[in-house]
């Protein structure tokens, strides 16, 4: 009975105190990181590579990805190990498979140049791949595919995109895959940047004022076919004619103007392909101009100022996949108010030439890499 009273008593403690240990355990245990799993890739695969364990790097891709989900390092890892089984396919690759090149030309080049310790690692990385490519190419008879890949990751290509538009006939595959990131590219939510200059031109009694150049800039959003833009522009050089203000009931007259628009601006495109953009646009904003540089304070109110209420057409032309020339052309609907001075009653038409750029929002291809 006493020892059956023992292990009664005795039993609670030991498995309180094993649970104690393993919360202990359970909270104290690491969990590596992506980063730290990258580290441990560097060093591991060109161990597996020189053994020839292309099986364990297939499990080490595996757990590596489990880490990490999907980049652009263990795409290329992975592509290279495709060649080397003879497992590549064509049908594989996808327009993300372009960018990953693209930023892998980026990356080498970059890695390549600057040897900082701080970069040992990815450094590391990118020699690795680009020794193990340059072996393939050596050692394998490649298809073109094959051959373009690995020429990107040897660093003898350094444009991907450019090098598969000039030569579209000899990798037909990859040209389809390249329209096709460009064409979902421009669906994607975008920020738009440009410079605009351009001419302004009054009609009816605002014509006193004459003919004004005009520069500004734009920045905005873009999303498939709507863009929504912040516009701000300036007019300058003199008045064509002089022109009256009152002021304290006392009548100057003045040539002076500098003015401008700030506003928001909606274009809708009706017509969108890798080369044009064609829409329809409306704006609305402040406009005005000054009067006077001088600050008379018999002259204040220094500046006419109006709401602008505007529509018209653009048109962009794409010289890269990012860059564009644009023209667009609107009829502002102003009411410049001159109270007992000359009539400014009229509106104007306005013609910019646009330069711009639009730039991913999330700075890589799927936003859902993190890159």
């Amino acid at each position: 009975m006493k020892p059956l009273l023992f292990c009664l008593l005795v039993l609670p403690c030991l498995f309180n105190n094993a649970k104690a240990q393993t919360i202990e355990e359970q909270l104290k245990k690491t969990h590596p990181t992506c980063n730290d799993v990258f580290l441990n890739a560097v060093e591991i695969f060109p161990t597996l590579y020189r053994q020839k364990a292309f099986d364990s790097m297939h499990t080490a891709i595996n757990i590596w990805k489990d880490a990490c989900g999907d980049n652009d390092k263990i795409t290329c890892t992975s592509l290279l190990l495709s060649i080397q089984q003879t497992t590549f396919k064509k049908d594989s690759l996808s327009a993300f498979t372009i960018s990953v090149l693209e930023n892998y030309a980026r990356s080498f080049s970059f890695y390549k140049r600057y040897t900082s310790p701080y970069y040992k690692n990815e450094a590391a990385f990118y020699k690795f791949i680009s020794i193990w490519a340059k072996l393939l190419m050596a050692e394998r008879r490649l298809d073109g595919s094959e051959k373009f890949i690995c020429s990107v990751f040897t660093g003898d290509i350094t444009d991907p995109a450019t090098e598969i538009k000039h030569h579209a006939e000899e990798y037909p595959e990859l040209a389809a895959l390249v329209q096709q990131k460009e064409k979902e590219q421009r669906k994607r939510s975008r920020v738009n940047g440009a410079f605009l200059i351009g001419t302004w031109v009054p009609n009816g009694d605002l014509k006193i004022i004459g003919n004004h150049p005009a520069i500004g800039f734009q920045w905005g959003t873009r999303k498939d076919k709507q863009e929504i833009d912040f516009t701000m522009q300036f007019r300058f050089i003199k008045s064509a004619n002089p022109y009256l203000i009152k002021r304290n009931n006392t009548m100057y007259q003045s040539d002076h103007f500098f003015g401008g628009y700030i506003g928001f601006d909606y274009t809708c495109y009706l017509l969108s392909n890798q080369k044009n953009d064609l829409g329809v646009m409306a704006g609305i904003g402040f406009d005005g101009f000054d009067v006077s540089k001088s600050n008379d304070q018999s002259l204040r109110p220094l500046s006419i100022n109006a709401f602008n209420a505007n529509g018209g057409l653009r048109y962009n032309f794409y010289v890269t996949p990012t860059f564009y020339l644009g023209l667009q052309g609107r009829y502002n609907v102003v009411n410049y108010c001159n109270s007992g001075g000359s009539s400014l009653q009229g509106n104007a038409f306005s013609i910019d030439l646009i330069i711009g750029g639009y730039h991913s929002r999330y700075g890589g291809y799927y936003s859902r890499y993190g890159r």
